[in-house]
C-alpha cells in the first residue's frame, strides 16, 4: 500500500465536510425551488379559479333570474290566454303580447325576445321579433322523439336579417312547458331568449385583459359545444375538448373542478376547469405554463446565486472546521513519528492516511506490549521455577528477610515460616502415556495435573507446583504448625484431585506425601523421601496415596524374601504341571512379597522368575516367550505394579504348559501387545492398516490377536489405530500449515467424513476449531 501523503486525512476531512455542506445547500435549494414551483402553480390555479368563479357566478345569476322569469311568465294570465286559446283573435293576441313585452323587457333589458307556441292552433307568436317567426327550437321539440330540457340555457344562433344579409345573433334559450301522462308532447310552450352578449362580452373583456399573457376562457354546454362567436381557434378548442374528456376518463375520481397540463402548438398550457351544475355548462381557462413559470425562472436565478454564495461560504467554513478538528490529530501524528523514528517508515508503508497510521502504530505497539508482557510473565515463571527447583535441589540457607522480597517478586505463595511438606504426583502407566500423547499434549497434561492438584489442595493449604518434566510433578505445601491432622487432610485432598484428573484426562497418578520440615532448607531431603516412597507404587498399585504411616510396616519388615516353603511348593506344582495349584502358590508368593520393603520385593520377584524358569527347564517344558531369560528381567522392571508382574509370570507359566495357540486363552501375551503397538505407531500412515493386515503379518488369527490385545490393554486394535492417527492428526493441525484434507491423507484415513466424526468424538470439537483453539492458546 502506498505511503500516505502530507495531511492526507486533513484533505479527506476537508472534502467530506465540503461535500456534506454542498449536498445540504443543493438539497435545500432544490426543495425550495420545487416547493416554490408547486406553490406558484397552486396560486395560479387559485387565481384562475377566482376568475372562473366570477363567470360561474354571473351564469348562475342569469340562470336563476331567467328561471324565475320563465316561471312567472308561464303563470302569467296573458301568456296563458295566448298559449291555450282555441280561437285565434289577433287583436287580443297583439294586445296581450304588447302588455307582456312592455312589462318584461322594461324590467329585464337582457331579454332578447319571447316565443309562445299554441298547439291547439299550431301557431307560434313572438314578442321582440317578427310576430309569426318560425322557431326551429320548437320544431326540434315536436318533430323529435326526445324532449328538450326545461329551465336550462340552450345556446344558439337565431340569425337576423340586416340590409338583406343574414348575420349571426347568439342567445340563450329557456323552455317552459307541461306535458300530460296521456300525451308526451306539451299543449303549449314558452321560450325566453336571453341576449348572450352580456356574458360573452364579459368573457371577452377578461380574455382581453389576459390576452398579453395568452390566457383564454371558454364555455362548453352540456352537449359539449362551445359558446362563442366563432372567432376562437377551432383547433385548440377541439383538442381542449378531447383533452378534458380524456382527463376525466383517466381520473374518474377527479372533482368537478381542477387543473391539468397539456401541450398545444408545442407550448405547455395550464388548463383550469369548473362545472356550472345548474346551467349544465363547463368553464375552461387556458394559460401558457411559461408565463406561469416566468417568475419561477427569476426565483431559480436567485436560488442559484444564493447557492454559489453558500458554496463559497461552505468552503471557508469547511477549511476552518477541518483545521480545528485536525489540529490535535496532526499534533498526535507528529508526536508519534518523532517518538518512533526507527519504525515510522515501516508503519507508514502499510497505510494511506493519518488515522490508519495511528491505528497501525497502536496495533503494532499493543503487539509489542503483549509480547513484552508475555516475555515478562515467562521470565517470572522461569525465575519462579528456578527458585522452587533450588529449594528442592539444595539445602537452602537464605534468611527469611531476604526471601520475602524474592517470594513477592516471583509470586511464590509459600509462607516464609512454618512447616513444609512435599507431594510427589507420579503419572501411572507412563510408557503408555508417552505413546498415546504428543510432546505438546504431555506438557499440557502435566500442567493440568499441577493446576488441578494445586487448586484443590490450595483450598486448605498454601502450595506451589513445579513440573519435574519426566513422569512426575511436585507440590510444595505449607503446613500449619497447629494442624495435627494435616497428613490425613492432605491425603484426602489428593484423593479428590486424583478423581477429578482421571475423570477429565483418563490418566491416573500415584501420590507420595513426605514428612514435614520446619525450614525451607529441609525440602531437598523431603523430595528424596517422597521419591523413595513413590517406588512403593509397585506394591500399593496405581492411584494410591503413599505416606510414611502407610509404609511403616513394610519399611520395618526384617524379612528379605518370601518363604522357602512356598518356593518349593511352586517348584513341585511346575514339576507336576498342576496349573490351578500354580496360580494359588503364585498368589501366596506375591502376597508375601507385597509386605516386604521395595528393594527386597524387587529382588524377590527377579529371584522368583529365575526359579520358575529353572523349574520349567528341569521339567523339560519350554518356557513361554514372556518367561525367556533374555527378556524376563526387562519385562519385570518395566512394570509399575506387582499385580502386572504377577500376570506376566502366571501367563508365562500357563502358556508354557498350554501348547495350543492363543485362540482359546485369556492370558496376556506381552510380546504380541508390544509388537502390535510398535507396528501401529510406525505404519499409521498406511490406509490399509487394520486388524486383519496386522494379524496376517504376525501369522496370528484375527480373533486371537484381537482378544490378546483387548485383554491386555482394554483397548481394541481398531481403537488403537484410530487413537494413534487422531493424535498424529492433532499434532499436524498445530505444527504444520496443512489443510484438513491434507492431514487426513497423511494419517492414512481415506474417508474424510469418518475422520471428522472420530475427531469430534475424541476432542469434542471439529479439526478446524481444535487448530484455532490450540494456536490461540500458544499465542496467549
Amino acid at each position: 500500500m502506498k505511503r500516505f501523503g502530507a495531511k492526507a486525512y486533513y484533505i479527506k476531512m476537508l472534502l467530506w465536510i465540503g461535500v456534506a455542506i454542498l449536498l445540504i445547500v443543493v438539497v435545500l435549494s432544490a426543495v425550495v425551488y420545487l416547493n416554490a414551483r408547486k406553490l406558484l402553480v397552486k396560486n395560479e390555479y387559485a387565481s384562475s379559479q377566482k376568475i372562473l368563479y366570477q363567470v360561474k357566478y354571473n351564469m348562475e345569476f342569469m340562470d336563476q333570474t331567467i328561471a324565475s322569469l320563465c316561471q312567472s311568465l308561464y303563470l302569467n294570465s296573458d301568456v296563458a290566454a295566448v298559449m291555450y286559446a282555441r280561437q285565434e283573435n289577433m287583436v287580443e293576441v297583439a294586445n296581450r303580447l304588447n302588455k307582456v313585452t312592455s312589462s318584461v323587457t322594461s324590467a329585464n333589458p337582457y331579454i332578447h325576445s319571447l316565443t309562445i307556441y299554441n298547439r291547439n292552433l299550431d301557431q307560434t307568436y313572438n314578442a321582440g321579433r317578427p310576430l309569426f317567426f318560425e322557431d326551429k327550437l320548437l320544431s326540434a321539440l315536436y318533430d323529435s322523439d326526445r324532449l328538450l330540457p326545461q329551465m336550462k340555457p340552450i345556446f344558439r344562433n337565431i340569425q337576423k336579417l340586416v340590409n338583406g344579409k343574414t348575420e349571426p345573433e347568439y342567445v340563450f334559450s329557456y323552455l317552459m312547458y307541461e306535458i300530460s301522462a296521456d300525451d308526451l308532447k306539451p299543449d303549449g310552450v314558452i321560450v325566453v331568449n336571453v341576449r348572450a352578449e352580456w356574458l360573452l362580452d364579459n368573457i371577452d373583456q377578461i380574455n382581453m385583459i389576459d390576452k398579453r399573457k395568452g390566457d383564454r376562457i371558454f364555455i362548453m354546454d352540456q352537449a359539449g359545444e362551445y359558446l362563442d362567436d366563432g372567432t376562437g381557434d377551432r383547433d385548440i378548442m377541439q383538442r381542449l375538448k378531447s383533452d378534458l374528456a380524456a382527463y376525466r376518463t383517466a381520473h374518474p375520481e377527479a372533482d368537478a373542478e381542477g387543473f391539468f397540463q397539456r401541450n398545444y402548438g408545442g407550448k405547455p398550457y395550464l388548463i383550469t376547469y369548473t362545472n356550472v351544475d345548474d346551467a349544465g355548462m363547463t368553464l375552461l381557462k387556458t394559460q401558457p405554463v411559461l408565463e406561469v413559470y416566468r417568475s419561477i425562472d427569476r426565483l431559480r436565478t436567485s436560488i442559484l446565486l444564493i447557492t454559489l454564495i453558500a458554496l463559497l461560504l461552505a468552503l471557508v467554513v469547511s477549511i476552518l472546521i477541518s483545521r480545528t478538528i485536525y489540529r490535535p490529530i496532526g499534533n498526535l501524528v507528529n508526536a508519534v513519528r518523532q517518538n518512533r523514528p526507527g519504525r515510522s517508515v515501516e508503519a507508514e508503508a502499510e497505510v494511506v492516511d493519518e488515522i490508519s497510521y495511528l491505528n497501525t502504530v497502536y496495533r503494532k505497539s499493543m503487539e509489542e506490549l503483549h509480547v513484552f508482557y508475555q516475555e515478562k510473565d515467562r521470565y517470572k515463571d522461569v525465575v519462579k521455577h528456578y527458585w522452587l527447583s533450588r529449594l528442592l535441589a539444595e539445602r537452602f540457607s537464605i534468611p527469611a528477610a531476604e526471601l520475602a522480597p524474592l517470594f513477592e517478586e516471583t509470586r511464590i505463595a509459600l509462607p516464609l515460616s512454618g512447616a513444609y511438606a512435599v507431594c510427589l504426583l507420579k503419572i501411572d502407566n507412563y510408557k503408555e502415556f508417552q505413546q498415546r500423547f504428543s510432546a505438546k499434549d504431555k506438557e499440557t497434561i502435566r500442567f493440568a495435573l499441577i493446576n488441578i492438584a494445586s487448586e484443590i489442595v490450595g483450598v486448605k493449604y498454601a502450595n506451589e507446583g513445579i513440573d519435574m518434566k519426566e513422569d512426575h510433578v511436585l507440590l510444595i505445601v505449607g503446613v500449619p504448625e497447629t494442624d495435627a491432622g494435616w497428613l490425613d487432610g492432605l491425603a484426602a485432598l489428593l484423593t479428590e484431585a486424583q478423581d477429578h484428573f482421571s475423570r477429565f484426562f483418563k490418566v491416573t497418578f500415584t501420590a507420595s506425601i513426605s514428612g514435614k520440615t520446619e525450614t525451607l532448607g529441609g525440602l531437598h531431603a523431603l523430595y528424596t523421601q517422597a521419591m523413595d516412597q513413590s517406588m512403593y507404587r509397585l506394591q500399593l498399585g496405581h492411584g494410591s496415596v503413599i505416606t510414611q504411616e502407610r509404609l511403616r510396616g513394610r519399611a520395618d519388615n526384617k524379612k528379605t524374601s518370601y518363604s522357602k516353603e512356598l518356593e518349593t511348593w511352586l517348584m513341585e506344582t511346575i514339576k507336576s504341571g498342576n496349573i490351578s495349584a500354580m496360580k494359588d502358590v503364585l498368589a501366596s508368593l506375591f502376597e508375601e512379597m507385597a509386605a516386604l520393603n521395595y528393594h527386597n520385593a524387587l529382588i524377590s520377584i527377579l529371584r522368583l522368575a529365575d526359579a520358575a524358569i529353572e523349574a520349567l527347564e528341569k521339567a523339560k517344558v519350554t518356557p513361554a516367550p514372556s518367561l525367556q531369560k533374555a527378556s524376563i528381567g526387562r519385562h519385570v522392571l518395566e512394570k509399575e505394579t506387582m499385580a502386572e508382574i504377577e500376570r506376566i509370570v502366571w501367563s508365562g507359566l500357563r502358556d508354557s504348559f498350554n501348547k495350543e495357540t492363543a485362540e482359546d486363552t485369556d492370558a496376556l501375551n506381552y510380546f504380541v501387545v508390544d509388537a502390535v503397538t510398535e507396528y501401529v505407531h510406525r505404519n499409521y500412515q498406511d490406509p490399509g492398516l487394520s486388524l486383519s493386515s496386522i494379524a496376517s503379518m504376525m501369522k496370528i488369527s484375527t480373533r486371537s490377536l484381537s482378544k490378546i490385545y483387548k485383554d491386555a490393554t482394554q483397548l481394541s486394535i481398531a481403537d488403537l489405530i484410530n487413537g494413534v492417527r487422531l493424535t498424529k492428526a492433532a499434532e499436524l493441525l498445530i505444527q504444520e500449515d496443512l489443510s484438513v484434507y491434507e492431514v487426513v491423507q497423511k494419517v492414512g484415513i481415506t474417508n474424510e467424513t469418518y475422520f471428522f466424526s472420530l475427531f469430534k468424538k475424541k476432542y469434542k470439537m471439529t479439526p478446524k476449531e481444535y487448530a484455532l483453539q490450540r494456536k490461540a492458546n500458544q499465542m496467549n
